[in-house]
């Protein structure tokens, strides 16, 4: 009886454990393809997670609209209100206190501050300067002198936009450079200026190149303050 018993229970036995590694099988199949396609999302996400990193790390432009800051036409002198914002009285007006903000919360130093000047196209017009100088202006003969003297910006006469440009950028310049020469320490003690013109060649937000327009254009006037790290210099080979 006993063995009789025994061989009835065996075949039981044997096809129960056969369902269970069957069962664990499959279950381990399945974890495998769950982890498999959890691997396959880390690359996407990281790449997202880079992305968000990279948007998070740019640094902003601070742009000085001639709507609120009117250069006077064919001038380069800072209007009053723009002087006040950048500096009134040893306190930091909005324009200086958005170029710190700028400066403490970059994740890398920045070595250097742009300021670009932007026209429209409108030509420049005859102005009394082209009676000295003629309508070539004399950017050619004074602008050193104004960048790294103590020259003021009014005696620059412009040929074209582009003049009027560098011009402005030049004023916001030497106004910073004012503020900068009371600081004691801090990043903004320690950074450099460079100015450039793009005239009335770009246009404003990122859009790209301007086609030919010679009418007035308010919203292409402007200042951009931009912010950048030297880099190393290097020559293709």
């Amino acid at each position: 009886m006993s063995r009789r018993f025994r061989s009835n229970l065996a075949p039981d036995t044997f096809n129960i454990w056969t369902s269970f590694t069957d069962l664990m099988s499959n279950a381990f199949m399945v974890l495998t393809l769950l982890l498999l396609l959890s691997m396959s999302k880390i690359p996407s996400l990281n790449r997202q997670q880079r992305l968000q990193q990279s948007d998070n790390s740019k640094q902003k432009i601070i742009v000085l609209p001639s709507e609120e800051y009117k250069f006077a036409s064919g001038s380069a002198e800072l209007p009053s209100n723009l002087s006040k914002d950048i500096q009134n009285n040893l306190k930091d007006g909005k324009i200086l206190q958005a170029i710190k903000q700028q400066l403490d919360n970059a994740q890398n130093i920045i070595d250097i501050i742009e300021v670009i000047g932007h026209t429209d196209g409108q030509e420049v017009g005859s102005l009394n300067c082209h009676q000295k100088f003629g309508r070539r202006g004399n950017l050619d003969k004074e602008l050193e002198a104004v960048a790294t003297q103590a020259k003021n910006v009014s005696i620059l006469c412009p040929g074209s936009n582009t003049d009027l440009g560098l011009m402005r950028a030049l004023a916001v310049i030497k106004e910073l450079q004012k503020a900068q020469n009371q600081e004691k320490t801090g990043r903004f003690k320690q950074v450099s200026f460079r100015a450039y013109s793009s005239g009335q060649l770009l246009l404003p937000q990122n859009r790209g190149f301007a086609k030919p327009q010679r009418k007035e254009d308010k919203q292409r006037r402007r200042i951009e303050i931009r912010f950048t790290q030297l880099a190393q210099e290097t020559t293709p080979e």
